[in-house]
């Protein structure tokens, strides 16, 4: 009996470790190539199955434009500063999708979800709710602009239309900047890993509420 099993199972602890990537292009300058400690490994292509997307370019502008164009719409959006977010689908049931055109209210800092039915031309419905989406390439430029006015980076970004950002939220029920508009920017070049500088901005005041270089940042080889 105590010849038949060994402990632990022969092979237990022996794992390959596949390397999925991901490549990086260009590669980062200030942070080894990870896939020299990596086995190659053999790849071979799938068949996939190509899908078309529930809302198209098009459907997704003209949903945008019969949205924006709405009474029901305009009604809710009178006298306050807004932007379109994007267009995304939404479906009543398995069979029926719709565009939802996303706009959000920077007065009150709420999201207006418009359902638009694109065959009569008629909104579906629209809804307030209150997250935060995410957020839209003009945002982001704009965000980059306050950047830029503001001047506290000129000294340690070149070029602050290369930043990239996302959206982040106060969650203190106290902060007078709760539930507003804050955008996470990081600034650097496209080839180094770590950001060299960041920007906190305000959309709902349209205000850089802290600017400056990223603490960890150093400079690696080049």
């Amino acid at each position: 009996m105590s010849g038949e099993f060994t402990i632990p199972p022969p092979g237990l602890f022996t794992v390959e470790i596949i390397n999925l990537g991901p490549v990086l292009d260009p590669p980062f300058s200030d942070t080894p190539d990870y896939r020299a400690y990596l086995p190659s490994v053999t790849t071979s292509p799938v068949a996939v199955q190509e899908s078309s997307p529930a809302v198209d370019e098009e459907a997704a502008r003209r949903a945008a434009e019969l949205a924006l164009a709405s009474e029901d719409v305009n009604g809710h959006l009178a006298g306050r500063r807004h932007q379109l977010i994007g267009v995304g689908s939404a479906a009543d049931n398995r069979e029926v999708e719709y565009p939802l055109v996303v706009v959000y209210d920077y007065t009150e800092n709420v999201v207006l979800e418009v359902g638009v039915d694109l065959q009569t031309g008629r909104v579906r419905g629209v809804a307030r709710r209150h997250y935060q989406p995410v957020l839209s390439a003009e945002e982001e430029r704009q965000a980059v602009e306050l950047v830029r006015e503001d001047g506290r980076l000129a000294d340690h970004v070149g070029d602050p239309a290369a930043g990239a950002g996302l959206i982040v939220e106060d969650v203190n029920i106290r902060s007078p900047r709760y539930r507003h508009r804050l955008v996470d920017l990081r600034f650097g070049p496209r080839t180094r890993r770590l950001p060299a500088a960041y920007a906190i901005v305000d959309l709902t005041d349209r205000d850089v509420v802290s600017a400056g270089p990223v603490p960890q940042f150093q400079e690696g080889p080049s």
